[in-house]
């Protein structure tokens, strides 16, 4: 039995990156939305797509009330980079107008493109996002020292080389960290160093870290 979608809002996870890795099923209801939403980098993925473009920036809390309104009436699917379950504004939508309304379809987060970039099994791994945040890094200091891996979404603000730094000044210095940046993307680019190192390096735009013990 088919399940019914009507009056519930999609929210696809569309990978890290390049369109080969957005599942099939997430391809199918993004081809038969009314209203599709997302960053401009994702809507551009969808040049042929005939639904009503709309783009999320930093409006969430706008956006998630017009998302309520909307569902009742035409089909929504919003898009999400890497896995919605995984650090995204998919829980303000859940949030909002409650699971049983919303279909979540999952995707491949960075975070697990980087474990398999450097060979790395992740399910004994720590998790944080520093990404559009202004805290956390005491909690990432924490999780550093008890845990034997760490995987950090990172931003142009909170880069490597700032939390090598912070991890230094606590007296830090055992680790390895990785650095992976464009997963999936052909300018990807995956580098290892010790965090003294690390404090140098120079990165375009958002990357994934991961420290290691």
């Amino acid at each position: 039995m088919v399940e019914s979608y009507k009056n519930k809002v999609i929210i696809a996870g569309c990978g890290p990156g390049l369109k080969a890795y957005i599942s099939p099923k997430a391809l199918y209801n993004i081809k038969k939305a009314d209203i599709l939403l997302g960053s401009r980098r994702l809507l551009k993925l969808f040049p042929n797509i005939n639904a009503k473009k709309i783009i999320i920036e930093k409006n969430y809390k706008i956006m998630v009330d017009r998302i309520a309104r909307w569902r009742s009436s035409m089909q929504v699917v919003v898009l999400v980079s890497g896995d919605p379950c995984f650090f995204s504004y998919a829980k303000m939508i859940v949030k909002k107008i409650g699971r049983e309304s919303c279909i979540i379809i999952p995707g491949i987060s960075s975070m697990q493109l980087a474990f398999a970039a450097i060979g790395e099994c992740w399910d004994n791994a720590s998790f944080i996002s520093l990404h559009g945040r202004n805290t956390g890094y005491e909690r990432l200091i924490r999780k550093v020292r008890d845990t034997c891996m760490v995987g950090i979404l990172t931003d142009n603000k909170n880069t490597p080389a700032v939390i090598a730094r912070w991890l230094l000044e606590r007296g830090i210095h055992d680790r390895r960290m990785f650095v992976c940046e464009s997963l999936s993307l052909p300018e990807e680019r995956v580098r290892e160093m010790d965090l003294t190192s690390a404090v140098n390096i120079k990165t375009n735009g958002a990357s994934v870290v991961i420290i290691k013990k």
